[in-house]
């Protein structure tokens, strides 16, 4: 069974519920999916690059792609 239907007969499956216990218990695995952040899972070097990734475009040390392709040509004469 594929991804989407599998998606499909869950929410069928869901839809057509009558058990209150049953749905509670799905819809508690929802919230603690939701509370998993997948911040928290990336390594800390990951989470210092993109960090300081945002640092440098809040403080204007950016470089536009036409800037970064023009240098290299003039570096490496592409």
């Amino acid at each position: 069974m594929d991804i989407q239907t599998l998606k499909i007969d869950l929410v069928q499956r869901i839809i057509n519920s009558k058990n209150e216990a049953l749905l509670a218990k799905v819809n508690l695995i929802f919230q603690e999916e939701s509370e998993n952040d997948w911040w928290d899972e990336l390594p800390q070097e990951i989470r210092d690059s993109i960090s300081e990734g945002i640092s440098d475009i809040n403080s204007g040390k950016i470089f536009t792609h036409d800037q970064v392709m023009q240098e290299a040509k003039t570096k490496y004469g592409f």
